[in-house]
């Protein structure tokens, strides 16, 4: 009966996330109320209440459910030895994969990106990702210092190199999310992106991958 009950829980804590997530994206997240989400997830605010103390909770654990591990896995490139370019790029593919094929990781984004107005309580969460944006770019600075010592790279400046880089990823993220999701839009941004690694890749080392 309690492993019934604690199941039944959890299963009423993921249809409040869901409904939360959709009306995030429908109404956007300032506009969104309990009353909206308890309406969507059929289910009373006592019930949302007993899972969530209050609303900047749920829009947390939305934000967690379609999280990915970005940072993490930039810092595995930047820690591994040499060539770090091939895995570099496939740690990039693997993000563009991981939003084509998770559909709640693209709902997240597109909240943050287009339903989002940093506005109340929610303010920190533009901090938050203010910082997680600046860690982003100040690993890729470290792992194409590595790859010019390496020589990986043309005579360029690492942190320029780094810069075409990423804003070739958040520019093709945003341009992805805007549109149908289709199989040729996520093949657009990868393009993207190998146009960006190609320009600044030394010519031993362009389209190389790590087995």
């Amino acid at each position: 009966m309690v492993r019934r009950t604690k199941n039944e829980a959890l299963v009423t804590r993921e249809k409040i996330l869901d409904a939360a997530e959709w009306c995030y994206r429908t109404y956007g997240v300032s506009r969104t109320t309990m009353v909206l989400i308890a309406a969507r997830a059929d289910c009373t605010r006592g019930a949302i209440y007993w899972h969530f103390s209050k609303p900047l909770n749920i829009f947390q654990a939305v934000l967690d459910r379609g999280r990915i591990p970005l940072l993490e896995r930039l810092r595995d490139v930047s820690l591994a030895s040499p060539p770090v370019m091939p895995r570099l790029r496939q740690c990039l593919y693997q993000c563009l994969c991981d939003i084509q094929d998770n559909e709640r990781v693209r709902n997240v984004l597109e909240i943050l990106a287009f339903r989002y107005d940093f506005a109340g309580d929610t303010l920190l969460f533009r901090e938050l990702q203010q910082y997680e944006a600046e860690r982003m770019m100040i690993l890729l600075r470290h792992i194409f210092a590595d790859a010019k010592k390496a020589g990986e790279l043309r005579d360029l400046c690492p942190a320029s190199c780094a810069s075409l880089v990423g804003f070739a990823l958040v520019g093709a993220v945003r341009l992805y999310l805007m549109g149908p999701v289709e199989a040729d839009s996520m093949q657009e941004a990868r393009g993207a992106l190998d146009l960006a690694f190609e320009l600044v890749q030394a010519d031993g080392y362009r389209s190389g991958f790590v087995g």
